[in-house]
């Protein structure tokens, strides 16, 4: 058994709800923030981009250095954010179907001083946990602006 088969719900249906809820907005939608709320659809989008990015791509599987900063100002627009981040869980899927379950349970070292390391189990249930939180909110500011959400 594969690391994919524990967590495929995440490619096959997690991320697509996200990213067709993501593509249904303006940039307009994307940056509505109502009165008293402190982000907006488009930050949420960063955000979760952010996470898997931190803690799956650059932490776990190096693909980048620890050393490494995140910039939210680095994207125009959502195709781009989209490109980015297609790229980041390609490399978080290639892991999971390259590697068999028990892989799940093995450590990988992390930057932080209180968070030395940490399983890629936990990792990718953090991660998807993480993104299922976030698009709530993004489906709720969806509504909010009169735009109905992808249908779960």
């Amino acid at each position: 058994m594969l690391a994919f088969d524990v967590y495929r719900h995440w490619e096959t249906d997690l991320r697509p709800f996200t990213l067709s809820a993501l593509r249904k907005l303006t940039p307009e939608q994307l940056a509505w923030k109502p009165p008293g709320w402190h982000t907006s659809a488009w930050e949420l989008a960063v955000h979760i981009v952010d996470a898997e990015w931190h803690w799956i791509y650059r932490n776990a599987l190096k693909k980048e250095p620890w050393e490494t900063s995140w910039d939210p100002k680095q994207f125009e627009n959502m195709e781009q954010l989209i490109a980015f981040w297609d790229r980041v869980h390609k490399a978080t899927v290639e892991w999971l179907r390259d590697s068999p379950v028990t892989e799940l349970n093995r450590k990988y070292p992390m930057p932080y001083i209180d968070f030395p390391a940490a399983t890629m189990n936990w990792l990718v249930y953090h991660v998807m946990e993480h993104e299922i939180h976030h698009r709530g909110q993004i489906f709720m500011l969806m509504r909010m602006q009169g735009v109905k959400p992808p249908t779960i």
